[in-house]
């Protein structure tokens, strides 16, 4: 067998430079050497990302501080997003990067809260979730008492071009070659295409919303935990809490909204003036891959750079994939099946989890109406009928989130499962009653002892020196 020893990545933005710095820390000790061919695309103006708690350890392996990524990307800390007027009113709910109560007598919280709300209890799901109270509040930290036993875990907000600059100095430091982009394939032993350009990649389903406008705001004081995704009547607008602004990004169907009113849609969900770029339109992403010795990777842009911080974590898992499953013989590739049906799998899960939120939104409007009606997967539609039936989930192959993370969704958009866990009935009303006030006041214990936002990203910077 003959071991891979050149990888030339093709591309701009933010994937090639990732997946050029991930290979070369991973295998640049056996050899492999690593070239980045630039095509110089850079992300848009006003451009931000949402980064889930996924790539906090991805991190490490790239070598990226979190005190880099504070003063390089703007990077603020995020433990979720809040989702405003999907249900046609002023209401909203947030799906945060925690646990959704605290499990107890055996069974996951959820089927306890079920119970209590057939019984009458008016307590959102989420008040239950540490990582969504402490989020609400603007505090952020890990638990300090055992009997709260949840997780808190933090994502990033970044601004796009700073990340990528970043990425960029990284690659230089980790021995990356930087050459200007070629139309032919150089010869070398692995290809990631990033760009399109070595490949014929198939692309994806079309985007919900055809056109995009890109914008920012002044900074938020203080700083939010959470991005915010304002429904409006053709889409939706993604507000970003970045360290120097606010990113603004709306998203609309043409067909129901034009530039004008998308401009006026995102100064309603800002409050104020928005400095806005020209509109865009949206294109259908890459669908990765692997083919012969061509490994196509896709770009974090329009609605996945920030809905659900879908593109990146389907980036951070596509290069990671590579990396587990790296060739052993440059001839002969047939980690390239596997890789190609995970990808496709990964991508499909990921894809579910953003769709669950236009699926079971109840706007009104020709938009919304056209979105809730949209076909869904089969994987998707059990997830949505078992929960709905007895608040459970069908964990299958390719999960990309945890059941809780589906929980607080489906049950921030209204759905109270019709019976809890048979099991859960056991459990003594009294008893479980004390238990829901206990964890009611463990909770804002815990939140009111947890460093503010700008306190948690000092202490990050102190830290990360």
């Amino acid at each position: 067998m003959s071991p891979v020893r050149s990888v030339a990545v093709l591309g701009g933005g933010i994937a090639a430079p990732m997946a050029a710095l991930a290979l070369a820390r991973a295998y640049g000790r056996l050899g492999v050497a690593v070239t980045w061919y630039d095509t110089g695309t850079l992300p848009a103006p006003h451009a931000a990302l949402a980064a889930p708690p996924d790539l906090v350890t991805f991190h490490r392996l790239l070598g990226l501080s979190d005190a880099a990524l504070i003063d390089r990307a703007a990077g603020t800390l995020s433990l979720g997003q809040l989702y405003a007027g999907w249900a046609g009113d002023g209401s909203g709910f947030l799906h945060a990067y925690g646990d959704a109560g605290t499990p107890f007598a055996g069974r996951p919280f959820v089927q306890h809260w079920t119970r209590a709300r057939h019984a009458g209890l008016g307590v959102p799901l989420e008040e239950f979730c540490l990582a969504a109270v402490a989020a609400k509040q603007g505090r952020i930290g890990q638990p300090h008492d055992p009997a709260t036993r949840q997780a808190v875990k933090h994502g990033w907000h970044l601004d796009a071009a700073g990340y990528a600059a970043l990425l960029r100095e990284a690659c230089g430091g980790a021995g990356v070659r930087i050459e200007p982009a070629q139309h032919t394939p150089p010869d070398t032993d692995l290809l990631v295409d990033a760009d399109g350009g070595w490949s014929a990649a198939a692309t994806g389903a079309p985007p919900r919303c055809d056109r995009m406008i890109l914008g920012s705001a002044e900074r938020r004081d203080p700083v939010p935990l959470y991005g915010r995704v304002v429904a409006h009547d053709a889409g939706w607008t993604m507000l970003t809490p970045l360290g120097d602004r606010l990113a603004v990004a709306c998203h609309y169907a043409s067909a129901q909204m034009d530039d004008a009113g998308a401009r006026a849609a995102m100064a309603e969900a800002v409050g104020g003036s928005v400095d806005a770029d020209t509109p865009q339109p949206v294109e259908a992403r890459r669908q990765p891959g692997w083919s012969g010795n061509r490994v196509t990777i896709a770009e974090p842009d329009g609605e996945s750079a920030t809905f659900a911080a879908a593109g990146l974590l389907e980036l951070q898992l596509a290069i990671a994939q590579l990396i587990l499953l790296w060739p052993v013989d440059r001839d002969a590739m047939p980690e390239a099946a596997l890789y190609t049906a995970e990808l496709a799998g990964t991508r499909a899960r990921i894809d579910d989890f953003s769709a669950q939120h236009f699926h079971l939104a109840r706007r009104t409007g020709a938009f919304w109406d056209a979105a809730r009606a949209a076909p869904v997967s089969p994987a998707l539609a059990a997830k949505r009928d078992l929960f709905a039936a007895r608040g459970m989930f069908a964990q299958g192959d390719h999960e990309a989130h945890v059941e809780d993370g589906w929980a607080l969704c489906m049950a921030g958009h209204g759905i109270v499962p019709r019976s809890p866990d048979p099991q859960a009935m056991l459990v003594d009303e009294q008893q479980l009653m004390v238990e829901f006030q206990r964890q009611l006041r463990a909770i804002a214990a815990e939140v009111r002892a947890m460093p503010t936002h700008a306190q948690a990203l000092a202490q990050l910077k102190e830290g990360s020196a």
